[in-house]
């Protein structure tokens, strides 16, 4: 795991340096930094690296890496985890290698398959490759979007002359005092709706993000993106029961959480009381017992005080570590956790970020890498196998559909559930309740985007400015563009064979690449943590996606047969009743976020006054300062949930504070960091 940073343009530019050690914290064991002095139209060519070492922690890892015949290096992050098989395949062909890393297994693929390497390696991966010989820079970011790649050329808005600069945080690409920092609203309005900024733009005009599974090329001075990888929820796995299933599954998770835990330093896992990770926790303590070692799998921890009761699985992961004899470590947070964080949020993601879960892995991630440097973690387990939720509501929805007319569904029954009450300390199902009945006269498409925004249409309406709302591609007065890749993944994925494919495309696609594995790379990587997810590997969600819905989420009629129940993740279930205590295996899904509601009404109170200012909601021009008056005063009264919303602006002043206001990166030491010339012939 580390941080890369490249660029292609002017020549002895001092900021490569600069923006290559603001990735530090990405790589705090070593650092490289190489230029070609020849690259393309007469430019140069730099790449720049720093390194969490895990694989092979000689100096013969250093990145970045060049091959034996000195005519293509490689800037690298994230793990190629069956590398092993294609060294030994590549050795087969001729292929000798210095070094034991997965690094070198790249750069000696890309030169027997050239960009044919993206189709055979497996892991979590963002690279920039420069060819001398074909003068071409390729980079690639893996197809789960485990790990971030930033980008800015010649051709966006505020460009600073290059060519093409990238960097796997966007704080490197915000050194050059050129670059012209311009909140986009547009991208702002999407922050509003999700409560991270949408792909395929960020918070700033002219810096895009290369998004899951693409590559871009740069010849010359063409540039040019490309998807190489499109997950698929057809043909459809042929197995008739959920048993079936849960043969299959077992295998290729036992195979792909070994492969997770290759390591030369030491590992862990991050262990809540759900059956993601209590099946993860259990492979990984049956694959060391097998191996022989003696030593039991660490385990990792969060949990609350007496506001966050309901949120609080401790003592869950507890009884699961117990069971399975690891040694287990519990971390306690309170409303401190917010005020003594806050400020890491802005200053990891770059943009704003409004998913309170980021507090809690900023102090569960802290904790563990002060006993190991890799944690594998259970995200990604909803997102394929049906495990949310709206999940089971989106199963609900023919049915509902059928038995009601449609003036009952469209009319009557939405102005009715408007006015149902919701819950402030964090109990969800009144507002799941509301949303349903409020949205599900509408066509699929538009009832999930509903589902998974924070706000409905009418209220982001109401809450932008005209302004912002002109950005956001407003075409009516009451109607908004599309602030993301939610609705049209649904619309474009529309006439498959499975009416819940769409969703779980959305799902994977917007809601698990860009909050959940944005969040875990962002507070990991603060500290230097390596964070591997090997639900969200792409062959388990592959598996996943094609599975059949009735294997994953059942009918809401299983509940009216007799002993019969309406579950999610019922393959998913079926293999952990294998590894697992039974209460375990049928525990409903828990969420992993703070008591955020409460602490807003309380320890939290000054920050959100201070935050949504009315003359500096004005002086920002984003959202209208009546409005958000109106949602503190719900909040407060009970009326309706605010959390999400009013946390979300309060991120969203701090990012403005330390990211468009003043620029406030860490100070780093130049001389730290002598830069490496690429001398000798291009062949």
């Amino acid at each position: 795991m580390c941080g890369i940073y490249g660029r292609i343009g002017r020549r002895d530019d001092p900021l490569d340096q600069r923006a290559t050690l603001a990735l530090a914290h990405r790589g705090p064991d070593d650092r490289g930094l190489l230029i070609d002095p020849h690259g393309p139209v007469d430019r140069a060519v730099v790449l720049g690296h720093t390194r969490l070492s895990i694989l092979d922690l000689s100096d013969a890892g250093h990145q970045p890496m060049r091959s034996a015949d000195d005519q293509v290096a490689i800037a690298y992050n994230g793990e190629i985890y069956n590398f092993q098989a294609l060294r030994a395949d590549l050795e087969k062909r001729g292929h000798e290698f210095r070094s034991h890393t997965d690094t070198e297994v790249l750069l000696h693929l890309y030169q027997e398959y050239g960009d044919g390497l993206l189709d055979r390696i497996e892991g979590m991966y963002a690279f920039g490759l420069w060819d001398r010989r074909r003068q071409r820079m390729l980079l690639a970011r893996d197809p789960s979007g485990i790990k971030p790649l930033f980008y800015r050329t010649l051709d966006a808005p505020h460009s600073t002359g290059d060519t093409l600069v990238f960097a796997s945080e966007i704080k490197a690409l915000l050194v050059d005092p050129r670059f012209e920092r311009r909140e986009d609203l547009r991208a702002l309005a999407g922050y509003l709706t999700y409560l991270y900024v949408p792909p395929p733009g960020t918070a700033f005009e002219g810096i895009s993000r290369l998004d899951p599974g693409h590559k871009l090329v740069v010849e010359g001075s063409r540039v040019s993106v490309e998807r190489f990888h499109r997950f698929e929820t057809s043909p459809k796995a042929e197995f008739n029961t959920v048993d079936e299933a849960a043969d299959r599954l077992d295998g290729l998770l036992r195979e792909v959480i070994e492969q997770h835990m290759i390591s030369d330093v030491p590992l862990g896992a991050f262990l809540s009381g759900g059956i993601d990770s209590g099946l993860m926790v259990a492979m990984m303590t049956r694959i060391q017992r097998e191996r022989g070692d003696r030593d039991p799998t660490r385990t990792f921890t969060i949990g609350f005080g007496s506001e966050g009761q309901i949120y609080d699985e401790s003592t869950s992961a507890a009884r699961i570590a117990k069971h399975f004899d690891t040694d287990h470590q519990s971390i306690r947070v309170d409303p401190d956790l917010a005020t003594g964080r806050f400020q890491n949020i802005a200053q990891q993601f770059d943009e704003p970020f409004g998913v309170a879960t980021a507090l809690l892995h900023d102090a569960l991630c802290e904790k563990t890498r002060r006993e190991v440097t890799v944690a594998l973690a259970g995200d990604g387990g909803d997102e394929g196998f049906g495990g949310y939720p709206r999940h089971r509501a989106a199963r609900s929805l023919a049915l509902y559909t059928a038995l009601l007319p449609q003036r009952v569904r469209t009319d009557w029954i939405p102005r009715a559930a408007a006015n149902l009450p919701d819950r402030t300390e964090g109990l969800q199902g009144l507002r799941r309740i509301r949303r349903f009945l409020t949205s599900s006269g509408q066509d699929f498409a538009t009832v999930y985007r509903e589902w998974l925004n924070h706000y409905s249409s009418g209220e982001l309406q109401a809450l932008l400015t005209p302004a912002t709302r002109a950005a956001a591609g407003a075409q009516a007065q009451d109607e908004l563009g599309d602030l993301g890749t939610i609705e049209s993944i649904i619309r474009e994925n529309a006439a498959g064979t499975d009416s819940m494919d769409p969703a779980f495309l959305a799902d994977v696609y917007g809601f698990l690449t860009n909050n959940v594995l944005r969040d875990s790379d962002r507070m990991s990587m603060r500290v230097g943590l390596e964070v591997r997810v090997p639900y969200a590997d792409r062959r388990v969600l592959d598996f996943g996606l094609r599975l059949p819905t009735r294997l994953k989420v059942s009918s809401p009629l299983a509940a009216l047969i007799p002993g019969g129940r309406s579950t999610s993740k019922a393959t998913l279930r079926a293999l952990g009743a294998r590894y697992l205590p039974d209460w375990c295996s049928s525990a409903p899904k828990q969420g992993f976020v703070p008591p955020m509601g409460t602490w807003l009404n309380g320890s939290l109170r000054e920050l959100l006054h201070q935050a949504t200012e009315p003359e500096r909601l004005r002086q920002r021009g984003v959202v209208r300062p009546d409005i958000v008056q109106e949602m503190i005063g719900e909040h407060r009264a009970g009326k309706r949930d605010r959390t999400w919303h009013l946390w979300g602006l309060v991120v969203m002043e701090s990012w403005f504070q330390q990211r468009i206001d003043q620029l406030e990166l860490p100070s780093v030491d130049v001389s730290r960091l002598q830069p490496e010339v690429w001398s000798g012939p291009r062949e």
